[in-house]
């Protein structure tokens, strides 16, 4: 009878364990899903600065500026939910990164905080 009852506490324990796993699994890849989603968001801001930079000399200010910007942009909902809607591996490919950078530089509150960042003679230059 004791070998008996020890073994249903050993079942219980080890179900809860199992437990435990699968909800310790699932955050797990929660966290990792919105770290890959931000590494994403700031390597993919940093690309932009760097484009934006060489074809418009921008200033070191202006620079920070600009990746505030493009980051606001990345982290909007219409943004995150296109960027949802690519897998790691196309996100890494230059399709998904040409449709976002699209929907970014096409927002009107980018353009409008790009024309409030830049200079005149920096404005005449087509992005």
């Amino acid at each position: 009878m004791k070998k008996l009852l020890l073994l249903c506490i050993a079942l219980m324990a080890f179900n809860v364990n199992a437990q435990d796993l699968k909800s310790l699994k699932s955050s797990a890849e929660t966290m990792t899903k919105s770290v890959d989603q931000s590494s994403f968001v700031e390597s993919f801001a940093a690309d932009q600065v760097k484009k934006l930079t060489k074809k418009l000399n921008l200033s070191e200010k202006q620079q920070t500026q600009v990746s505030d910007l493009v980051v606001s942009q990345l982290k909007s909902k219409k943004v995150q939910k296109l960027i949802s809607s690519f897998s790691p591996e196309q996100l890494m490919g230059s399709a998904a990164k040409d449709e976002i950078a699209k929907t970014v530089m096409g927002n009107s509150a980018f353009e409008s905080g790009m024309d409030k960042i830049l200079t005149d003679e920096q404005k005449k230059i087509k992005l």
